[in-house]
């Protein structure tokens, strides 16, 4: 058992485990008898003796009834403890994930954090909680077994114990096969997770380019393949298990035909016997029991490297100088970033110090977006340096620094819970006054007064029950109740129609009179009444002005609102 994992999450939960273990103790005790009793009743038979058999009859009853009612005790203690333990670590590892810097997580799949949060970790726990459970149950089956049998027959017992490196050796030839099949299994998993969330997350799609039949295929191609996985592990554990019986069930005969002989020869007794084989299997059930954890131990092996991968990765450590005074000033100095080998900002210089509204205009891929990212210090970049406040952005605690700048990308971010819940996101110091008011300036609050429940309607998963352009303003309204120093907008126009994007974009101008607003846009309405356009091609920045100048001064510019004007 891992000393780590112990100490870490079931050390909290020590006097449950101390109450299961004692359970399973005076459980295995009380169960440990049973064979000696069906002895002395078969003998009471054997004997005729009436008074006897009544005397164990009564005996062996209350012995069931105990068993009974400690089996219910350790099956309620062991659920609670394995859901309790398997809480803890989900918890700690979705609050790890959340917190892991982004070009971290980027290698990661979706499906596959969720295999591990999920599934690697139930893996965990289940076997360590099934660990402390099964030690117990096999060191006192192990030392009654032994005992009773060294009692009832020596001759019977050695050839018992012979079978033992035998039987061993099986699971010393197999483990690393166990390991490599059950690696391969979550491997797999993964990619199935992630396949089967992102074919559900994408139906619409789907049906617009007449994937269904395809998708379809697909998904049956991962079933097989998880078919053959399973049927190869099943094999595996099944050959594993028909060996160790076949040793068993040749024993088995071994001892009849010694005890038979000893039984005719007047040394022994059929009750003698009854009892030694009931022994004998309580021994090879908790030597059984023993190899199987051994090799369970290969698959939880596994899982934890994969949840320890989790566990290691950097985290945004929320160190670092608190803001003193709203932001003023940002500055890029030749910054350079890209992701794996491919640049994509190139030296690009960038100076904002004054309030107002700043769009960032150039063709897809560009690197518009990747701006907000570094500024928002989900990515660092591979050269250069950003200044907040003519401070390093890397000195700046990440928690306050996001705590004064917003982002608010193209598609805006919903969690499930009502709309007020959805716009007021955890600052509850925000009345429900000023989120009217918020709503009424975008032109949303009459859409939400016809809804049901009003601001206290559902919003579905990923705001399926609104319109984009709704999903838009209720975006943007979160903007407003922020009351952030730098706002950093990402097409936040591009699905509302003209009127709406005119109402939008006055808001726009009336945040910039308080703050600096940086808006990535290809519609010319918030372009135009930007105090300052940077206008990128290729990863630079190669000209910046009004929009008016760029227009008269830059062709390249000039054709990208050519169709637009």
């Amino acid at each position: 058992m891992n000393k780590e994992i112990y100490r870490k999450y079931f050390k909290k939960n020590r006097k449950g485990v101390m109450l299961l273990i004692l359970t399973i103790g005076i459980g295995t005790v009380v169960s440990g008898i049973n064979p000696y009793i069906y002895g002395k009743i078969v003998d009471s038979i054997s004997e005729k003796n009436t008074f006897f058999l009544k005397k164990w009859l009564l005996l062996l009853g209350i012995v069931l009834i105990a068993m009974l009612i400690l089996e219910i005790v350790e099956s309620m203690l062991g659920n609670w403890l394995t859901n309790t333990t398997e809480n803890q670590i989900k918890s700690e590892l979705l609050e790890r994930i959340v917190s892991i810097k982004c070009y971290k997580l980027d290698v990661y799949e979706e499906g596959e954090l969720f295999n591990k949060i999920e599934f690697d970790a139930e893996n965990i726990v289940s076997y360590y909680v099934e660990c402390m459970t099964s030690i117990l149950m096999i060191v006192f089956n192990l030392g009654i077994s032994v005992y009773f049998i060294l009692n009832i027959s020596k001759n019977l017992a050695l050839i018992t114990f012979i079978t033992m490196p035998i039987l061993y050796s099986v699971n010393i030839i197999f483990r690393k096969k166990v390991y490599l099949v059950n690696h391969r299994i979550r491997k797999f998993t993964d990619k199935y997770y992630s396949f089967l969330e992102g074919t559900l997350s994408e139906v619409i799609p789907i049906k617009i380019f007449c994937l269904e039949s395809d998708m379809a295929q697909r998904y049956k191609e991962y079933l097989n393949e998880k078919l053959r996985l399973i049927l190869k592990s099943v094999a595996l554990s099944k050959g594993i298990g028909v060996i160790r019986d076949g040793f068993g069930d040749i024993i088995n005969v071994i001892i009849l035909l010694v005890a038979g002989i000893s039984i005719i020869a007047g040394n022994m007794t059929i009750g003698m016997l009854v009892s030694f084989s009931s022994y004998m299997e309580k021994f090879f059930e908790a030597i059984s029991k023993l190899m199987e954890l051994n090799l369970n131990k290969q698959e939880v092996i596994v899982c934890f490297e994969r949840i320890k991968e989790i566990l290691n990765l950097e985290q945004e450590l929320n160190k670092g100088r608190r803001l003193e005074r709203p932001i003023q000033k940002i500055e890029f100095n030749q910054v350079e970033f890209g992701y794996s080998d491919k640049l994509v900002l190139k030296k690009i210089d960038l100076s904002i110090d004054k309030l107002g509204l700043y769009s960032v205009v150039g063709s897809n891929g560009c690197g518009k977006s990747t701006i907000f990212k570094l500024l928002e210090y989900f990515y660092e970049c591979n050269d250069g340096k950003i200044e907040i406040n003519q401070m390093d952005i890397n000195k700046y605690s990440v928690m306050d620094l996001r705590k004064h700048i917003i982002y608010m990308a193209k598609k805006p971010f919903f969690l499930q819970g009502t709309i007020m819940d959805n716009l007021k996101l955890g600052q509850n110091e925000i009345s429900d006054l000023e989120v009217i008011d918020a709503c009424k300036k975008v032109g949303i609050h009459n859409d939400i007064q016809n809804l049901e429940k009003g601001y206290y309607e559902l919003i579905e998963q990923g705001g399926e029950n609104f319109s984009s352009g709704q999903k838009q303003k209720l975006g943007f309204a979160r903007v407003l109740l922020r009351k952030a120093d730098v706002v950093l907008l990402d097409e936040v126009t591009s699905d509302l129609d003209g009127e709406a994007e005119r109402q939008v974009c006055n808001q726009i101008e009336e945040i910039a009179k308080k703050a600096i607003v940086l808006n990535i846009a290809h519609k010319p309405e918030s372009i135009r009444r930007s105090k300052k356009v940077f206008f990128i091609q290729g990863g630079k920045i190669i000209a910046e002005g009004t929009h008016k100048m760029l227009m008269e001064n830059c062709e390249d510019y000039k054709k990208i609102f050519t169709c637009d004007m």
